[in-house]
């Protein structure tokens, strides 16, 4: 093969509120503004992975609401961290009031799952040795 990717350079994001979701995510996940657009998206990131935020337009469904299987599509964004960062993500998310399911035993990994604040699905994984 003569060209292969290297990384996920960013992952569009559809949210209600621009600046809730950079605050959201800047309190939840660290993520840091990188750069941005006008008026969008904003770019936030962490770890050379990026979030470009987008805001969604009036008419679009709100799929936190809609109970019928999603369509094709991606489905989350996983966000990889070391043992000790996947306790200590449990601990923050738990002191923000943030529910999650797991943490989940994929072995060679696991993870806990959650969704920010306009219904994007979201997981924090890590090695299980």
């Amino acid at each position: 093969m003569s060209y292969a990717v290297q990384s996920i350079d960013h992952v569009e994001v559809f949210v209600r509120s621009i600046p809730d979701a950079i605050r959201w995510y800047g309190e939840v996940l660290g993520l840091k503004e990188t750069a941005r657009w006008d008026p969008e998206p904003v770019m936030i990131g962490a770890g050379g992975t990026q979030l470009a935020l987008f805001e969604a337009r009036r008419g679009v469904v709100d799929s936190a609401e809609k109970p019928e299987p999603p369509p094709l599509r991606w489905h989350r964004v996983a966000w990889g961290t070391d043992r000790l960062g996947f306790e200590a993500a449990q601990a923050h998310l738990a002191s923000l009031g943030i529910s999650f399911r797991g943490p989940v035993d994929h072995d060679p990994t696991r993870s806990i799952y959650f969704q920010d604040p306009d219904g994007n699905p979201l997981e924090i994984t890590c090695p299980s040795a």
